[in-house]
């Protein structure tokens, strides 16, 4: 928490909202303001202030420290020993809510930053995530007639109506104010003379379009009693931040971190979809041209169509609505990616060689022209059905689901469409429907290797699903290593 209040103050609500969970020390002056001391709110706790055992401290107690003591902090070069570990910040100053941030970048934490006014807008441009916080005006709650029949301009900026000419002038005459009176008197007449002039001829659309405009400008700038909600206005903070959140509170954060996640893990997943697919499909390209074997139009057009389906359906996974306490993995380039890539790699190429050594042994003996117009043939017909499963596979085995999105029944266009391919699949290898192989160009596969096809295909599914869930076992995503980045920098500046 960093806020313009008193320690004290600032203690207490932290308590209340639970970022303070553990016994409270403040960093205060001596009495004999010869130097720093760590006392708690009621005073009958007291630590003295070694910069080097700060974090040891924070390990047993929470730590508070007020902007008066930032001077000493930053007079002895303890930046990095203890603003990383204090959880209030009270009484601080702009310049000082930007040191805040930019030690926290230092020392290697990820920072989101919220604030609602001019004072936060360098820790806003600081902070890897700013967050400006408006207030909103809430909905009306009235339910009578009154409210029922007002318009929808004004149901919408959420203002009363105007008070008429006679509340005004009795309630300038209670205040005592003649001049307030008569200058509200003036501008109420002229513009009951602008209306009723405006009446005598019809208005075009333009000069509606003025009028209304016109309308919510002075609506929008009016000061009002004070009585009335506040109308959002776009300030300093909004214009600094990548994020406006229209409420009084935090809550809206909560939103950015789980949809952040959700695209975090959607992306990484269609990268190592598309790693896969390309591997695959370059080593059955590979073989097809050594063969003079080629893919025919129709399969093709049903391989893109297929690919396209998938990614498009997998963008539409929604982030779930309770953030989790897991970490998605950060990059691309991890130990997790690289095995996952490679592992499930061999597992493809296994089924591939195993798939097209065993069609071979069917091919007639002949010599097919790389050049030469397409016509199927079992290689053809098993390597575009062997590549196919692996697309299907790859997608159904890397969607990540829970904890950060949809699982696969939950994102119901993703799972009908794997559901489909599936059964396609299965018609296909089984040859159940003739005419649907024909117009695909695949020639009747013999029997037992049919079977054995599809009993290879089963396999590699399943391992690569095994293989897939032992690795987000072994290597979960876990919280940057701060304290060791921390340690290190400051050994460095200390031999600087």
């Amino acid at each position: 928490m960093i806020t313009g209040d008193q320690s004290l103050t600032a203690c207490h609500v932290a308590s209340q909202v639970h970022i303070i969970s553990k016994p409270t020390l403040i960093l205060t002056a001596t009495k004999n303001g010869d130097g720093y001391e760590w006392i708690s709110p009621d005073e009958t706790v007291t630590n003295p202030y070694r910069p080097d055992e700060v974090d040891a401290l924070a390990e047993s107690h929470d730590l508070c420290v007020g902007g008066d003591c930032f001077g000493l902090i930053q007079q002895t070069s303890a930046v990095l020993q203890v603003i990383p570990y204090v959880k209030v910040f009270a009484r601080v100053a702009p310049d000082q809510k930007e040191l805040i941030l930019t030690t926290l970048k230092s020392v290697g934490r990820m920072t989101l930053m919220c604030g609602d006014g001019t004072n936060d807008v360098g820790a806003l441009k600081q902070a890897h995530v700013g967050v400006a916080l408006l207030n909103a005006i809430p909905p009306s709650q009235s339910n009578g007639p009154s409210s029922q029949a007002s318009k929808p301009s004004d149901s919408k900026l959420g203002k009363p109506k105007k008070p008429r000419a006679g509340t005004e002038l009795s309630t300038s005459r209670e205040n005592g104010d003649p001049e307030q009176t008569r200058t509200r008197t003036q501008t109420r007449l002229t513009r009951t003379d602008s209306s009723s002039s405006s009446t005598n001829r019809p208005m075009t659309a333009a000069e509606r379009q003025q009028l209304k405009l016109k309308k919510l400008l002075e609506e929008m700038n009016e000061e009002g009693d004070g009585r009335a909600p506040p109308i959002v206005r776009l300030g300093d903070a909004s214009m600094a931040s990548p994020f406006t959140a229209k409420h009084a509170s935090v809550s809206p954060t909560l939103d950015i971190i789980r949809q952040g996640r959700s695209t975090l893990v959607t992306t990484l997943q269609m990268f190592k979809i598309l790693g896969l697919n390309c591997l695959a499909t370059a080593y059955v390209l590979s073989v097809m041209y050594l063969d003079g074997v080629k893919l025919g139009d129709v399969q093709a057009t049903i391989s893109g169509v297929f690919t396209a389906a998938f990614f498009l359906f997998i963008s539409h996974a929604r982030p779930l609505p309770t953030l989790s306490s897991e970490r998605p993995h950060p990059n691309i380039f991890s130990s997790y990616m690289c095995l996952s890539l490679l592992g499930q790699f061999a597992i493809h190429l296994t089924f591939l060689i195993s798939s097209v050594k065993a069609a071979e042994k069917y091919m007639p003996e002949e010599c097919i022209e790389p050049d030469s117009d397409f016509h199927p043939n079992i290689v053809n017909t098993v390597s575009y059905m062997a590549n196919m499963m692996i697309q299907v596979a790859t997608f159904g085995v890397n969607y990540m689901g829970h904890p950060f999105n949809q699982s696969v029944r939950e994102n119901k266009p993703f799972f009908y469409a794997l559901f489909g391919a599936v059964v396609f699949f299965t018609l296909v290898t089984s040859d159940l429907i003739r005419s649907l192989n024909d117009a695909l160009k695949l020639v009747p596969l013999p029997q037992p290797f049919g079977s054995k096809l599809l009993i290879w295909a089963g396999l590699m599914i399943a391992s690569c699903y095994a293989w897939e869930r032992f690795l987000r076992w072994a290597f979960p995503g876990r919280m940057p290593e701060w304290r060791r980045h921390q340690r290190q920098l400051g050994g460095s500046k200390k031999d600087a």
